[in-house]
């Protein structure tokens, strides 16, 4: 059993390696006239699990560089002593990989201009905003 959850454990850090690979496999194999409307949901929805989880990585690689320097009990220090939640580091990855699919996905109906993109951001920060002050 412990073998198993060891392996699990293993599987978040290779998730954006094999959903880029599955990516590159459906770009080079497929075209948007032939894959129809499923398959291009379907590419956005892995576009948008690879963008969490590497979102997720770094966020996890930066708390644990931060964790061994004294950076971090700076940082902390604002947050009133509470702990640091790896939910608040998913949905935070979570928030964040929706960006460039939702930029992507205006780009590809030519709807994207500077506005947008700065309304995106802005969505993102207050989504993230309110995201952090609940935790």
């Amino acid at each position: 059993m412990k073998t198993t959850l060891n392996k699990l454990k293993y599987l978040g850090y290779s998730t954006p390696v094999i959903v880029f690979l599955i990516l590159v496999y459906v770009w080079n194999t497929t075209s948007p006239e032939t894959i129809g409307p499923m398959g291009i949901l379907s590419v956005f929805f892995l576009l948008y699990i690879f963008w969490a989880s590497l979102f997720f990585l770094l966020l996890h690689f930066t708390y644990l560089f931060l964790k061994t320097t004294s950076l971090l009990r700076l940082l902390m220090q604002r947050r009133e002593g509470r702990p640091f939640h790896w939910r608040l580091a998913y949905y935070v990855a979570s928030i964040l990989a929706f960006a460039p699919v939702l930029i992507l996905a205006m780009q590809s109906v030519n709807q994207l201009t500077i506005r947008d993109v700065a309304l995106v951001f802005l969505f993102v920060g207050l989504a993230i905003f309110y995201v952090v002050k609940r935790y």
